[in-house]
């Protein structure tokens, strides 16, 4: 299955979504995002996860949702030579 990976100590709660999901549901897709905005995403089913992302999709652009991005800024190194 196509994916990035975000980081493999995170395998172990892929299992579990998948388990989950797979209990409940005949087809899934899910997707998230790292910190650092690496995505992860899988399906049981290559063309039920096509066509899920693309309903999400549709119906993202029909409810015309948009996102906003909150990033936070950065701290600040101490600068070790400033004297208080």
């Amino acid at each position: 299955m196509p994916r990035s990976i975000i980081d493999p100590s995170y395998d172990p709660i892929y299992d579990q979504i998948r388990g989950i999901l797979g209990e409940h549901f005949d087809n899934y897709c899910f997707v998230v995002m790292g910190e650092n905005g690496d995505i992860f995403y899988d399906y049981n089913h290559l063309p039920a996860g096509r066509m899920l992302l693309y309903e999400a999709q549709k119906e993202i652009l029909a409810q015309n949702i948009e996102i906003e991005w909150i990033e936070e800024e950065p701290d600040e190194p101490e600068d070790p030579g400033k004297n208080d």
